[in-house]
């Protein structure tokens, strides 16, 4: 089948699969797939490394396959790599099916074997109809462009020489070369929903038009070109509407987020990966007007904060604040102790000046609390909620909730970086002075030195 080994070498090539004469792990389970590519890829003067899983799942026949392997091997003259997997208890340790325990537990081990081997990448036996059959799964589930693309010729260390082939061209030259081969009875039965696509639905699209099969890789092939535009589109939308902050926190800017084409597009690209969903998407969209509206994954959490939709880590989820209950004792503090003749008072609110005389002698730190009121430096000892001067100062719900506290007793001698209270007041009866420095407003913990 010269035809066949020469399209597998275009489409090897045309996709930069794989070098000449390289080193490659090929998944060979025993089936014609897997097969038809080690034979194909000797053909083509590939160095083949034989890997072969036994997930113990299919009693008898999982002995058979690996016994079919090994013999194959010794005829080929194919370095052969085996391995025992207990792919039921690992579905139940992980909480995911069978099917994707294997997956998970197959290809990391062939990962392992590829740096083992030095080999340059892992090839499996995916085929042109084993696309169609995603394309049409992905498609019935609901997806997006990249859903519909397929998969692809090379995925990272992962290639897939075969996906110009079609099973039966696969079968055809297995056939051609009398090479026997092993067969996975579950692949005849349609309790799976890939056996009903391959079973039921691609011979009925087939009966409306004879050329489904090579429609459905046509549009595949339209829709990767498609998701191309889309993703530099994607690439530039990004640079514009958000910024990246050094915690890992995001900032969108709405007015700039409102002028793109699909701004649930970009929403999308950026808060889908943090486990915001379409339905959530959809609100946020729906609420941009709306300062102060919160949102919440698994982990994130996302706030609409004026003319910003910002999007942080929890760091409260499934932890108590980092602030709450932090002593820090004025030795731990190690602040500047000077008589008022040394104090040269900056105008600055990262300072803080504190009549020793009026503290009670035990310094903490924590986050605000509802309710918390304190009397602002400047207000003649007048009393203002926190969260009003916070507001006033236009931080965030967030920021708010961050705000480091150097608190007197359970009084706030000082709104950290922002503003001390008028209790303690450096005035002409003042002898001795705690100088405070924070260069940090918003961290958690704040940094605190001698300045």
């Amino acid at each position: 089948m010269k035809e066949v080994r020469e399209k597998v070498r275009s489409f090897i090539g045309k996709n930069a699969l794989l070098k000449d004469s390289a080193r490659v792990v090929v998944g060979l389970s025993g089936g014609p797939d897997s097969v038809c590519l080690a034979l194909l890829l000797k053909e083509l003067g590939y160095e083949v490394v034989a890997a072969h899983c036994n997930f113990h799942l299919r009693g008898e026949e999982s002995m058979r396959d690996e016994l079919f392997v090994t013999d194959l091997c010794v005829q080929q003259g194919w370095t052969l790599k085996k391995t025992d997997l207990d792919t039921e208890a690992y579905a139940l340790q992980q909480g995911i099916s069978i099917e994707m325990a294997a997956r998970h537990q197959r290809y990391d081990w062939f990962r392992k074997l590829m740096e083992e081997v030095g080999a340059e990448a892992i090839a499996v036996g995916h085929h042109l109809d084993d696309n169609n059959e995603t394309f049409l799964l992905n498609l019935s589930r609901g997806t997006g462009i990249r859903g519909l693309c397929g998969m692809c010729p090379k995925q990272n260390d992962i290639v897939r020489p075969l996906l110009c082939l079609t099973r039966k061209e696969i079968l055809e030259y297995l056939e051609d070369k009398g090479q026997e081969y092993v067969t996975d009875h579950t692949n005849l039965e349609n309790q799976f929903a890939r056996n009903k696509v391959r079973l039921d639905v691609m011979p009925l699209l087939e009966s409306i038009n004879q050329g489904a099969a090579k429609n459905l890789a046509s549009t595949m092939e339209n829709l990767t070109e498609v998701e191309k535009v889309y993703r530099k589109a994607m690439e530039d939308a990004i640079c514009q509407c958000c910024k990246k902050k050094e915690n890992g926190a995001v900032v969108i800017d709405i007015e700039q987020l409102r002028s793109q084409p699909s701004p649930i597009s970009v929403l999308h690209e950026v808060l889908s990966p943090m486990g915001f969903n379409k339905l959530q998407l959809k609100e946020i969209l729906a609420s941009i007007s709306k300062s102060g509206k919160m949102f919440v994954a698994e982990g994130w959490r996302g706030l609409i904060d004026r003319q910003q939709i910002v999007v942080e880590r929890d760091v409260n989820h499934n932890q108590p604040s980092q602030l709450s209950t932090l002593n820090i004792q004025p030795s731990i503090l190690n602040p500047t102790i000077l008589p008022i003749e040394e104090v040269i008072i900056k105008k600055d609110p990262h300072y803080a000046y504190l009549d020793t005389d009026k503290l009670h002698g035990e310094l903490t730190l924590r986050t605000p609390r509802e309710g918390d009121t304190f009397a602002p430096f400047g207000m003649e000892g007048k009393r203002k909620l926190l969260s009003d001067f916070l507001t006033n100062q236009k931080l965030s719900r967030f920021e708010k909730e961050r705000q480091p506290l150097l608190m007197d007793g359970e009084e706030i001698a000082w709104v950290v970086g922002r503003r001390s209270s008028e209790l303690y007041r450096v005035d002409d009866n003042t002898k001795i002075v705690m100088c405070l420095y924070c260069d940090n407003i918003i961290g958690i913990p704040p940094t605190f030195r001698n300045k």
